[in-house]
């Protein structure tokens, strides 16, 4: 039981110091604004499971944005649509644990600025991420597939859905990895939409 307590510890510790700029500006936000607390002790938890919260809602919203970008013909992948999700996920917890929380009340205005400041966050990491993501796949030539794959894959598209255009591929070209067919695919599709 020990054991387990501190190998929790350095987790916490790691996930607690790359919180605390966001904890800082939130509570600067709450100082300023307005929001009763009875403890800052409770205050700080309050923000602390916001953010595990709101992270854990996040993932399950880019997952199923990127699932239905997948499995519709017009690409719904665009960051604004996904910073619209996330705004009114994030406004949905911070709402929701305001409500569970009774030592913290927070008014509108300080819930709708921590949550505009969040999805502003989110919005400019996944951006940042996106160019530093095409930068290593403009430098990964090895990793591209020849152009007449490209191009029979092109044409699948046309046909079929993601799937089975994958599946297809792997199938007629079992020696490449399925991996890299799936990130080609996934690439051709959104470039041909």
């Amino acid at each position: 039981m020990v054991k387990q307590l501190f190998s929790l510890f350095p987790i916490l510790l790691i996930f607690s110091i790359l919180l605390l700029p966001m904890i800082l500006i939130d509570l600067f936000i709450i100082y300023f604004i307005g929001g009763s607390y009875s403890a800052l002790l409770y205050l700080i938890g309050f923000l602390f499971v916001f953010y595990v919260a709101d992270l854990l809602l996040n993932i399950v919203i880019e997952s199923l944005l990127k699932v239905a970008d997948d499995f519709s013909s017009f690409k719904i992948s665009s960051p604004f649509i996904s910073a619209i999700f996330d705004l009114a996920g994030s406004f949905i917890v911070i709402s929701l644990l305001d409500s569970f929380f009774q030592a913290v009340n927070l008014p509108l205005a300080t819930k709708v600025l921590i949550v505009f400041l969040h999805t502003s966050l989110i919005f400019l990491v996944h951006h940042l991420q996106t160019k530093d993501g095409e930068q290593a796949a403009d430098n990964a030539i090895d990793n591209s597939l020849p152009a007449t794959i490209e191009y029979e894959i092109s044409s699948l598209l046309q046909k079929e859905n993601l799937i089975t255009c994958i599946d297809q591929i792997k199938q007629k070209y079992p020696d490449i990895p399925k991996a890299t067919i799936i990130k080609a695919v996934r690439r051709i599709k959104s470039e041909n939409n």
